[in-house]
């Protein structure tokens, strides 16, 4: 009896830390899954000022050194690359998997063995996320800019709509894909999108 009571008390605190989302990355993740995490972090890169975009669509490092985890992970992922082989970098990346263990602690996400319902139903929230989701959209210090936009609605809510264009490009038909791999100083691999366009 006891013991029922004691794990009843420890549900209910774990519910009431977690009935909130702190980070827009937590937003993002269960609106989109980790893609809509990535598009995230390069709009608040972009933002920064911390990658740039050219005319074909290719993502390029700047100087700055960003301390978000989400963007130093996207401006690791470069020096010259479209945003689907930045989604691909990331999906498993340090902070990717840290944000998926925290949701999944908090009885936010949808477990891994459930995702082929969540694609259909288009929300890897579980209720308990949904619940959070719908607190979080009503937060203006949570939900805010551009990142906030595209956390909730995708690159398809980002306000510069020639960001979005580029963002969206796809490769020339017809072009085949080639890639530099090389290995600096820092010991490091650089993997470099050398596609023309």
């Amino acid at each position: 009896m006891w013991r029922r009571r004691r794990f009843l008390r420890w549900r209910r605190v774990r519910r009431m830390t977690m009935n909130r989302l702190e980070t827009i990355y937590q937003v993002a993740y269960l609106t989109g899954g980790p893609d809509r995490v990535t598009d995230t972090a390069v709009a608040e890169a972009l933002e920064r000022k911390a990658v740039r975009l050219d005319k074909s669509g290719v993502l390029h490092r700047s100087s700055a050194k960003p301390a978000d985890p989400f963007v130093l992970a996207v401006v690791e992922t470069l020096p010259k690359v479209r945003i689907a082989r930045v989604r691909e970098a990331l999906r498993e990346s340090e902070p990717m998997r840290s944000l998926r263990a925290e949701l999944l602690t908090g009885g936010l996400l949808v477990p891994a063995i459930h995702w082929r319902r969540v694609r259909r139903r288009g929300s890897w929230a579980s209720k308990a996320g949904g619940q959070a989701l719908s607190l979080a959209r009503e937060d203006p210090g949570l939900v805010t800019g551009v990142r906030g936009a595209v956390a909730l609605g995708g690159l398809d809510a980002h306000p510069d709509r020639r960001s979005v264009r580029l963002l969206t490009l796809a490769p020339p038909a017809g072009a085949r894909t080639r890639v530099a791999i090389s290995s600096p100083d820092d010991g490091l691999t650089d993997v470099t999108d050398c596609s023309p366009g």
